[in-house]
């Protein structure tokens, strides 16, 4: 059935989406699946993926919207060995970075203040009967407790210290992000733009415009 789904906030329509994967040299279509409008994009990747290497080529990299920002299908891709060109979504990797970096090799986290987490606990929390897994990074103490900036980043808190709670997945995420600001990744996530001309083809002569049953 015909479902309603959202171009933006503001924008909707009634109807399906396609989903479409092709090749950057050449924009030939390896795979296509056909969804009510409510769809998210993104839920069928693995079977486009599969459906890729079927064909037969050989996937290095792999370019989405923001859309397809998301842990699993990121790590889809680096199974695969292949390099992701996708840029990051604010709703899905939420660190402000202009307050907080991140040390892969230490694992800690270090504020603009230039505090720095000395522990960090796992823990998992239920959430729209989700689970979600946790991770809370805590600062030292002291300097926090010092800090000019420490009712801004606080508030009204009694907490000594400040902790920070991140996804497990947001460690990961917060390389990418680095990578993703790089001149290389800008440059070649332009060939993403190459699927546009191949909707307004498949629309505008091939019937995609329209739904008929």
């Amino acid at each position: 059935d015909a479902r309603v789904g959202y171009k933006s906030k503001t924008q909707s329509f009634y109807g399906y989406k396609a989903e479409i994967c092709q090749t950057t040299d050449g924009s030939l279509i390896t795979s296509v699946t056909v969804e009510p409008g409510s769809y998210v994009d993104g839920s069928n990747f693995k079977d486009h993926l599969d459906m890729t290497l079927q064909s037969g080529l050989k996937l290095t990299s792999v370019y989405g919207d923001k859309a397809y920002f998301r842990a699993d299908i990121l790590n889809m891709i680096k199974e695969k060995e292949a390099l992701s060109y996708i840029p990051v979504s604010a709703s899905a990797y939420k660190i402000d970075e202009e307050l907080f970096s991140y040390n892969k090799d230490s694992d800690q986290w270090f504020c603009v203040m230039g505090n720095e987490t000395v522990k960090v606990k796992f823990r998992t929390q239920k959430q729209n009967s989700k689970v979600r897994k946790l991770l809370d990074y805590s600062f030292e103490r002291e300097h926090c407790r010092n800090c000019p900036r420490r009712a801004e980043c606080i508030g009204k808190s009694k907490r000594i210290a400040r902790t920070l709670t991140v996804s497990v997945n947001t460690p990961e995420l917060y390389e990418y992000s680095q990578r993703a600001k790089t001149p290389e990744f800008l440059e070649e996530y332009r060939k993403r733009a190459k699927i546009e001309p191949k909707n307004a083809e498949l629309k505008r002569f091939h019937g995609l415009n329209r739904a008929k049953g």
